[in-house]
């Protein structure tokens, strides 16, 4: 473990907690940036010099959709395994949220006692980061257009994946499924994972066509790929009909996946060997999230039966799958961000025959200023449902709009651009066993963080 602390990182780590300690005894945020940013002027080198201490390096999650859940998986399956490490859970994945992390996971004086580092890197910060960090893994969950008054189309995210992972010369961890991902990082070192298949229910419900899918392109003679099989979006098996490239055989991938409205169960292979797993979350969405975390923590050593136990034993992150229960209701917070994760979010809940819907759309920075996604989701599954639907939130109207021509019958909508009200309705409106299914933007979800806060009900990690 090395120790290259400089007086200046000494006394930036110092001066960040505490900053952090304030923010949080005067209840002003979470202290997952701020306190970042004051170390990183006290030194450049806090950063570099803090992660250099952890025995076995640094893992990077990144990718469009399920940063935080996988690598929250991986933080569950690394506790099994009596892996000690820093992780930048509640989410603040640029520079300064990864900074405060080692910052907090540090001690008064600068040590950090881990055997590694866990960092969910936003997809522009990747190249950031691995400039000052030395980054052994990095995991690639998928590639969809998200936010484009930021990132632009998908080229661009691609590129700045792609020379995150050549900074280091990481190994990278890839979809197999996802030919935007498959085909990156061609001259390095690449540990693949996917789905094989799903059980008989689930195949006859999968798509024909690729909905929501992204253009994809054969990277030896640029052909648009075909697929013998689409799980969602461009994700399934796909091959380049002019060359005959094609998916890359995954080393950890999944069998006989079936999915409910509360979890999905699936055959894990690994090396060969398979057995079975139970995931306490729904959607196909967050088993191909624990298929990268089962890659990840297999990269590492960690044992079948560790990955087994902390895929059964994950609890949820904030606001992604996460379970609320108020005066006996349950609440389901899924985060919703661009049209592949708010269409697999309306698959899960549509599952569940005893759902009510809320949902919550603005549009700040944060949430990307840009909301024509919303007409590229496929809101149209909720249109053979007859149960209530509450829409809230600055662009709520925008929403009502949606709900409209996704054939939702318009009296089973009801529009209150005012988030805790529309919470309120929507609780009070739960018969029994019913579920209120709360898909809100990034932050209508920190605003529910203050609204549950308020009722006496903490959120995971806050």
């Amino acid at each position: 473990m090395a120790d290259n602390l400089s007086a200046a990182d000494r006394l930036a780590v110092l001066a960040a907690k505490l900053a952090a300690g304030s923010i949080r005894r005067l209840n002003l945020g979470l202290g997952s940036n701020l306190p970042g940013r004051i170390a990183r002027k006290l030194s450049p080198t806090v950063l570099k010099n803090l992660s250099a201490q952890s025995d076995k390096g640094v893992i990077a999650v990144t990718g469009t959709n399920g940063k935080s859940t996988t690598s929250g998986i991986l933080s569950s399956i690394m506790r099994s395994a009596g892996f000690t490490f820093a992780h930048n859970r509640q989410g603040a994945n640029l520079v300064t949220g990864i900074t405060a992390t080692m910052v907090e996971t540090a001690d008064w004086t600068g040590k950090i006692r881990a055997d590694l580092c866990l960092f969910e890197i936003d997809e522009a910060a990747l190249p950031l980061v691995a400039r000052e960090v030395q980054i052994g893994t990095i995991v690639v969950t998928n590639l969809f257009r998200d936010q484009l008054d930021r990132f632009g189309e998908l080229d661009t995210t691609s590129r700045l994946i792609t020379s995150g992972i050549d900074i280091n010369k990481s190994q990278a961890i890839l979809n197999a499924d996802d030919p935007n991902v498959a085909q990156m990082a061609v001259d390095g070192k690449r540990t693949f994972f996917g789905i094989e298949s799903l059980n008989a229910s689930e195949a006859d419900a999968a798509p024909a066509a690729q909905s929501q899918s992204e253009l994809a392109y054969c990277s030896k003679c640029q052909e648009e790929v075909n697929y013998s099989r689409v799980y969602y979006g461009q994700l399934g098996h796909w091959y380049c009909p002019k060359c005959q490239h094609k998916r890359p055989v995954p080393t950890v991938s999944a069998n006989n996946v079936a999915v409910s409205a509360t979890s999905s169960h699936f055959n894990l292979i690994l090396d060969g060997r398979e057995f079975e797993c139970i995931l306490p979350l729904p959607g196909l969405f967050n088993v191909y999230n624990a298929l990268a975390a089962a890659a990840a923590a297999h990269s590492l050593g960690i044992s079948y039966l560790a990955i087994q136990s902390g895929l059964k034993d994950y609890s949820t992150l904030f606001g992604r799958s996460e379970k609320i229960v108020i005066d006996g209701k349950t609440i389901m917070v899924q985060l919703i961000k661009n049209p592949a994760g708010a269409s697999q979010a309306v698959a899960s809940c549509v599952k569940d025959e005893k759902a009510r819907l809320l949902i919550a759309i603005n549009d700040n920075l944060a949430d990307g200023r840009d909301i024509s996604w919303l007409w590229d989701a496929d809101f149209e599954q909720l249109a053979r449902g007859k149960a209530p639907i509450i829409v809230s939130g600055q662009r709520a109207q925008d929403m009502a709009v949606r709900m409209k021509y996704a054939g939702v019958d318009q009296s089973l909508i009801s529009t209150d651009p005012h988030l805790a009200n529309a919470l309120k309705h929507g609780i009070d409106s739960l018969g029994p066993g019913e579920t209120l299914w709360l898909m809100p933007t990034y932050t209508c979800l920190l605003e529910l963080q203050k609204i549950f806060k308020s009722m006496g009900h903490a959120m995971s990690g806050t």
